[in-house]
């Protein structure tokens, strides 16, 4: 498959706004093979580590592939069966018991809004997805989309009970500004959640350059928890609740996959790791780590409630 050729942007740190940075990790993109050396840097004034220099906002569309999984409609299906979906809604509901008007920012093909449908159908469910083909797999399934980015979205200030962004943070130009965005749509004891993959977790250690959190070049941020709390606070948020929740072993599988694909010459010995990967005893096996490193704060994604501060 052929590759339109990127054009890249040299950036400071959205956070701080400083220039000066050291490098941190260069890599491929090991998902969808886009061609390139993609490089992360640590800001040396705040820490934020930031991909610089980055894909364009002309290049954006070139980064997600049609195959791109959250684009997928399998995805849908998958939310009424994947506990990692279930355990999101039902952190939305024990944070949030009372429904309301829920907006998911970056929405994908609908799957956690089909999941939320069908666990707590009191809830009024609006997406926002700025890819057609995506917004259009939702709609088909029932879900409510508006195709566009959060900046230019038509949506109403102080209209809205809850705002969530799954692994969405990461992906986006300036996610300050978002987070401003997102909080100026809550109505009076309004909740906005998120979730996001944290470069201090055990998994990206274990793992290294193959930890799935990466996921170069379409990841522009790799948050640790203290930068992440610094973004919250200069976005006017305070943290109400956090939780790595239990039992979630993809970030551990999908990491075991990129590093097998690469390292493992054989091809035969490469087709029967990565089945692996996929087999019941070996998500029984990693359980207890999984269970571990939950309890500890240590998991992959880290999951928040995040509230207006006083």
């Amino acid at each position: 498959m052929r590759h339109a050729p990127l054009v890249f942007e040299e950036v400071a740190c959205s956070l701080c706004g400083s220039i000066r940075s050291a490098p941190f990790l260069t890599g491929p993109d090991r998902v969808h093979g886009i061609p390139g050396q993609f490089t992360l840097r640590r800001c040396r004034a705040c820490g934020l580590i930031y991909q610089n220099p980055r894909p364009s906002a002309g290049s954006l569309a070139a980064i997600y592939p049609p195959d791109y999984g959250p684009y997928q409609d399998a995805a849908i299906s998958r939310a009424t069966l994947h506990p990692d979906w279930r355990r999101l809604c039902d952190f939305v509901a024990r944070t949030h018991p009372r429904p309301g008007r829920l907006l998911d920012i970056g929405s994908g093909a609908g799957t956690f809004l089909a999941a939320m449908r069908l666990r707590y159908p009191a809830w009024s469910l609006t997406g926002i997805e700025p890819d057609p083909r995506a917004a259009t797999l939702a709609r088909r399934s029932g879900a409510t989309v508006i195709e566009a980015t959060l900046d230019a979205a038509p949506l109403d200030e102080r209209e809205w009970d809850a705002v969530t962004l799954w692994n969405v943070l990461e992906h986006l130009p300036d996610p300050l500004a978002a987070l401003r965005r997102a909080r100026s749509l809550l109505r009076p004891g309004g909740v906005i959640y998120l979730t996001v993959p944290l470069c201090d977790s055990w998994d990206a250690r274990l793992f290294g350059p193959y930890w799935c959190g990466w996921e170069l070049p379409r990841h522009f941020y790799a948050f640790e928890r203290p930068t992440l709390e610094i973004l919250l606070r200069r976005a006017g948020l305070r943290i109400a609740s956090d939780a790595c929740l239990a039992g979630i072993e993809y970030h551990v599988t999908e990491s075991m996959r990129l590093l097998i694909a690469e390292r493992v010459r054989r091809f035969t010995l490469r087709r029967l790791g990565v089945a692996l990967t996929y087999s019941r005893p070996l998500r029984l096996a990693i359980l207890p780590y999984l269970r571990l490193a939950a309890a500890r704060g240590r998991s992959t994604a880290l999951t928040i409630a995040a509230r207006p501060g006083d």
